[in-house]
């Protein structure tokens, strides 16, 4: 199977490279960047594959089955329509737009519903579909309070000038919680098995020269009085800890964010189920490899449009609260 990656930023450097090129059933035949220093830097990774510009080269290859797009959600969508109208399958990078009235304007294109995998990356590793099933089999109880804190966009502007120039760049086009909080409304809403009944939400701008708040929380009310408290933060020079824990009458699961080993204690036994490896490695690899298998085998991939939609809902249900 052969793909072509669109956008060279750092995902698709540190994860989405070093997962095509190790899926022995798939080849890295061309990648699309406008930049040619990043065009450069990534042709040493893949020497192999053709390093073009050209989105549209790319797309008349009828040999091209599948891009992978991980480009800006502001620049995604037109990348997004052009890959569908050419026929090829597509992995896009979450979210698809900045906005989810924009991303509601792409669920309809010729081919969204049977061709189009989501990048809810993080969904795909063994802990959560293990949490997933302790939450729907009431081993925790009900009614359960869900600590999520989201803390990984460092401000480093001496050390790592690029990325907090694009972490700023994002903030003019959205809040943290729209971007940086769809794994974890994906996660919620995936685990939860539901969408809360009620958004409360709060918003800190810790710099005048942001485009926007910085640090988003909210607090999420479920139909059984289930509580989630929700925080996303960028652009500290020290940041908080990031965490995920789900404590219910019965005991409590902690899904460690930077490893995704989860750790119970139910009904006094401690358990603990150990990640396989690098998290991301792991959860790209997965990822890729459900991606090929749908393409190969014809089926809808997933997840697919209408997930990332149901994040983006809430994703933006919190925005709207926070401001």
């Amino acid at each position: 199977m052969r793909i072509a990656l669109v956008g060279l930023g750092g995902i698709a450097i540190r994860a989405h490279v070093p997962a095509l090129l190790n899926e022995h059933r798939a080849e890295l035949v061309a990648m699309v960047e406008i930049d040619p220093a990043r065009l450069q830097a990534a042709s040493a990774l893949a020497p192999e594959a053709l390093a073009t510009s050209s989105f549209d080269d790319v797309l008349a290859d009828p040999a091209v089955d599948a891009v992978i797009i991980a480009t800006p959600s502001w620049v995604t969508p037109g990348l997004l329509r052009a890959a569908l109208a050419a026929g090829k399958y597509v992995l896009a990078e979450k979210p698809l737009a900045p906005t989810l009235a924009a991303q509601l304007e792409l669920r309809d294109l010729p081919g969204a519903a049977d061709r189009l995998q989501i990048g809810l990356t993080y969904r795909h590793h063994p802990a959560v579909d293990r949490l997933r099933k302790l939450i729907a089999d009431g081993a925790l109880g009900r009614p359960l309070f869900v600590q999520v804190s989201l803390c990984d966009e460092r401000a480093d502007p001496v050390g790592q000038p690029e990325h907090y120039a694009r972490m700023r760049r994002a903030l003019e086009h959205g809040l943290p919680v729209v971007f940086d909080g769809i794994h974890a409304c994906d996660r919620l809403n995936l685990v939860l098995g539901e969408t809360p009944v009620d958004v409360t939400g709060w918003s800190l701008t810790s710099s005048a020269d942001y485009a926007s708040p910085n640090v988003n929380g909210a607090v999420l009310t479920y139909t059984d009085g289930s509580i989630v408290r929700l925080e996303v933060a960028w652009l500290y020079p020290v940041l908080p800890p990031s965490q995920f824990v789900v404590t219910g009458p019965r005991g409590r699961a902690v899904l460690d964010p930077p490893t995704f080993e989860l750790r119970t204690e139910i009904d006094g036994v401690a358990d603990v189920l150990p990640a396989p490896g690098d998290k991301t490695e792991s959860c790209f690899a997965l990822q890729l490899e459900r991606f090929v298998a749908a393409v190969r085998e014809g089926t809808a991939p997933s997840p697919g449009i209408e997930a990332a939609l149901a994040a983006s809902a809430l994703c933006e249900r919190i925005a709207e609260a926070c401001v």
